[in-house]
């Protein structure tokens, strides 16, 4: 029997992070508590700095809020260990993704070595406003948060989604972004991005997937990639309080939008990424179905600056497959 058709066996804790996870968004429906989170943008960007002394990890960092100047408040988590002279890295995440779905093992390994801002973008999770139906309007909105917390330089990640984001934003303040990582994404107007296996389409798009889902859609189907897919959803599980709220199927729509909007093929708008000076991470999994490599190929071939790292035997979610092996590759990268 192959390993996607394995049972897999999750805890109500696993359960409850799943429910922000892109593919199995509608696996509770109890709201998760808020009852830490700051309401105002002040008091929000103070409790921030606490919290990043205090060093939290990923699985206990509190949800932050902050209300930007486009009105939106956004639900954030700011932690970690910042270096002298490095600055934040913000994360920007994947489809139907929120602030849970996020590997703690990823993201404490990379906090170990400098300050991590994980957000919500308008519409999803814990923030309020709409969300955008375009990759454009997305990167406005993450660019109104970042403004909001009055962060002179960053780096940024984008994973699938959140790196069709991170190109946008890094396209547009050139003189903030310091560096890129680009996370299973792929260049606007690329090849295959428009996913149209009806297997795919379907899992992706369910109201109520489930783990099996995710599995097929982000881990490669071997025993070796499957069992690293488990052993992450497991991780999940290790947050216990102030979960984020699960996305909803409004943002799902407005989201699968943009990114079939992004994915239209047009070779003539490669000539764009010539502007991302910013040296740029490209990474991705080498049997990806969501994006295929191919695409991570594309932005090596046309970023001015630009590093590849396509790692075996995995999918979509190589980065968390590997993830200590990218956190420390992306520190290392970071770092430079």
């Amino acid at each position: 029997m192959s390993s996607t058709n394995r049972p897999t066996r999750i805890s109500r804790r696993t359960a409850m992070a799943l429910a922000g996870v892109s593919v199995v968004a509608a696996l509770t429906a109890t709201a998760p508590s808020m009852a830490n989170a700051v309401s105002d943008g002040s008091s929000g960007m103070r409790h921030s700095v606490t919290q990043t002394q205090n060093a939290e990890s990923a699985s206990t960092a509190p949800n932050l809020r902050i209300k930007a100047a486009n009105g939106v408040t956004y639900q954030y988590r700011r932690f970690g260990h910042p270096g002298a002279g490095s600055v934040p890295l913000v994360f920007l995440q994947h489809f139907r993704g929120t602030l849970d779905s996020w590997d703690p093992k990823l993201i404490d390994t990379i906090a170990a070595k400098r300050e991590v801002i994980l957000v919500d973008n308008a519409g999803v999770g814990g923030s309020t406003g709409t969300t955008a139906s375009t990759v454009q309007q997305m990167a406005l909105d993450a660019v109104d948060f970042i403004d909001a917390l009055k962060l002179p330089r960053y780096d940024v990640l984008g994973f699938s989604l959140g790196g069709e984001v991170a190109q946008e934003v890094a396209l547009r303040r050139p003189w903030q972004v310091r560096r890129v990582v680009l996370a299973a994404t792929g260049p606007q107007g690329g090849v295959d991005q428009r996913a149209s296996d009806p297997n795919i389409l379907g899992r992706a798009l369910k109201d109520n997937p489930g783990p099996e889902d995710y599995l097929f859609l982000f881990f490669k189907n071997t025993p070796s990639s499957q069992a690293a897919g488990r052993e992450f959803l497991q991780r999940l599980g290790q947050r216990t309080t102030d979960h984020d709220a699960p996305s909803s199927l409004a943002t799902r729509d407005r989201q699968l939008t943009a990114w079939s909007e992004w994915g239209i093929p047009d070779k003539s708008k490669f000539v764009r990424l010539k502007a991302l000076f910013q040296p740029t991470l490209v990474a991705d999994g080498e049997s990806d179905i969501l994006m295929p490599a191919k695409n991570s190929r594309l932005l090596a071939k046309y970023l001015p600056d630009a590093q590849l790292h396509i790692y075996p035997d995995a999918g979509h979610g190589f980065l968390y497959q590997y993830a200590v092996q990218f956190g420390t590759e992306v520190n290392t990268f970071l770092n430079r």
